[in-house]
């Protein structure tokens, strides 16, 4: 599949892994979206970067967990570009929750914005997708959506349901829109994450190293391009998924 000229819709495209993805999709001529909340400074960057380079794009704010916000954004894609062809769901957040002191307030943050946002967006657009005739969904998963961790509870219940919601999606969009997920494994871990914990989880990797956005990006991209794909998984942890 040639995505030259389609346009990608990057949610949380401004920095970290959702950029690297970006900067992927337009080195394979795709006119960017890139959404970002509370990152400008960051989302303009990016922005520059792209239209220096000879690239289309645009950047859109939107806070995902408001069905308002998430319309407002579509629209302003469509009305710019005329359609929108890939969405990349890539915003997430990502903190500890041990069940000792994990509240309802940090599970309802985790699960509105992790999976109720891509919901939204996947089906507001994955709808004009198939009126469209054609469309590609890419949602970011984790292997923690399969192998839970206790620390990290409401993160992992997000993610095993956008696990759940990719599959359930490609059923219901088919066969006009492609849905898909990768599950990355370890990479960028948070600043304050401790260094056992870090070498325990590269450790646990078959690959015994950490993994890259790149690497991330570049699965993303091989799946924009793939056309016989859809309901399915994509790991890129170094096999942490086996360990």
């Amino acid at each position: 599949m040639d995505i030259t000229g389609k346009v990608a819709l990057v949610t949380g495209g401004a920095k970290r892994v959702g950029k690297a993805i970006v900067l992927a999709l337009a080195q394979r001529g795709c006119k960017l979206v890139v959404h970002y909340h509370t990152s400008a400074a960051e989302a303009d960057l990016t922005i520059q970067e792209l239209r220096s380079a000879g690239h289309e794009a645009i950047a859109l704010q939107a806070n995902l967990t408001r069905e308002e916000d998430v319309d407002r954004m579509i629209d302003a894609a469509v009305a710019h570009f005329g359609r929108v062809d890939i969405l990349v769901n890539s915003a997430a957040v990502f903190f500890r929750t041990p069940i000792d002191s994990l509240t309802l307030n940090e599970w309802k943050l985790t699960l509105d914005t992790n999976l109720m946002a891509t919901f939204m967006c996947s089906q507001k657009l994955g709808l004009k997708m198939r009126t469209w005739g054609w469309g590609h969904i890419i949602n970011m998963a984790d292997v923690a959506g399969q192998r839970p961790w206790a620390d990290y509870l409401a993160y992992s219940v997000s993610k095993a349901g956008v696990i759940a919601l990719t599959q359930g999606l490609a059923i219901a969009l088919a066969p006009e829109v492609r849905v898909n997920a990768v599950a990355p494994g370890p990479m960028l871990f948070l600043d304050d994450t401790p260094e056992e914990v870090r070498t325990r989880e590269i450790r646990k990797t078959l690959l015994k190293r950490m993994g890259t956005p790149e690497d991330v990006a570049d699965m993303v991209v091989f799946i924009a391009e793939s056309d016989y794909s859809t309901g399915a998984l994509f790991h890129v942890d170094g096999g942490r998924s086996l360990a």
